[in-house]
């Protein structure tokens, strides 16, 4: 059966021209269109999926997004957006959180994005994936992880601590992965935040570190997270432990 996505953006061509090819590799063909309701309607019926790549256009864009809601609503296919927290924060306030299919919040690589549009293809695609929040000030590693958890994961992330409390005020997530040393907001402070929120309080966060000493270490556990990891650590051990601590 074909499988077909629509990419309704504005002159984002660096991320077209690189999902494009990932998603043709396992015959998932996109289609590029300008955020205009003609043209989203006239390719309305060929595409299996809605997705709206999100740019500075959002923020003047209520009809449209109105507009394109219904639209997905009345033919019964998946929505999905991608964009950074205050573009999908500006999306939200046109399109109900609930009416999303699937949030990616950008920085993502671009690798993870292409697996996880295709997963929506495949037969298990209705099982529900954890969500997993990664808060982490290092963008590189940011992206590797992302990479690596993209492929069993929905996952979200930010680069700072208030971004992620922003994010945690209007999303569920099933655990938080939080770097211990950030600038502006350490993790200790994000964990308190966390903390204090009836609605926040009990998500699982496990620490990131680079610091394996026996005293660094005896200072994150104090804090009572409910593990932590080593930055250093290579995929398969990550992987590992997080398969893990879903399991207990």
């Amino acid at each position: 059966m074909a499988k077909r996505i629509l990419l309704i953006n504005q002159n984002a061509i660096l991320i077209t021209g690189r999902l494009i090819p990932l998603l043709k590799s396992s015959e998932v063909e996109c289609v590029s269109v300008e955020p205009d309701l003609d043209t989203v309607v006239r390719e309305r019926d060929s595409a299996d999926i809605f997705m709206l790549l999100a740019g500075d256009f959002v923020f003047e864009a209520g009809d449209f997004l109105i507009s394109l809601k219904d639209l997905c609503s009345a033919v019964g296919k998946p929505l999905c957006v991608m964009g950074y927290d205050k573009e999908i924060e500006a999306i939200e306030r046109h399109i109900p959180k609930d009416m999303i299919a699937r949030e990616f919040v950008r920085p993502i690589d671009i690798n993870t994005l292409a697996n996880d549009l295709k997963a929506m293809f495949s037969p298990d695609a209705s099982e529900e994936k954890k969500r997993i929040l990664l808060v982490d000030d290092d963008v590189t590693f940011l992206k590797m992880m992302q990479k690596w958890l993209g492929t069993k994961y929905r996952v979200a992330a930010t680069r700072l601590g208030p971004q992620a409390i922003s994010y945690l005020a209007e999303h569920t997530v099933d655990l938080i992965l939080l770097d211990y040393e950030m600038p502006l907001m350490d993790g200790p402070k994000v964990l308190e935040a966390i903390r204090s929120k009836p609605h926040t309080a009990n998500i699982p966060v496990i620490f990131l570190t680079g610091r394996s000493d026996l005293e660094s270490m005896m200072k994150v556990m104090s804090l009572r997270p409910a593990s932590c990891l080593l930055k250093s650590q290579n995929k398969e051990a990550i992987m590992k432990s997080l398969e893990s601590f879903f399991n207990n």
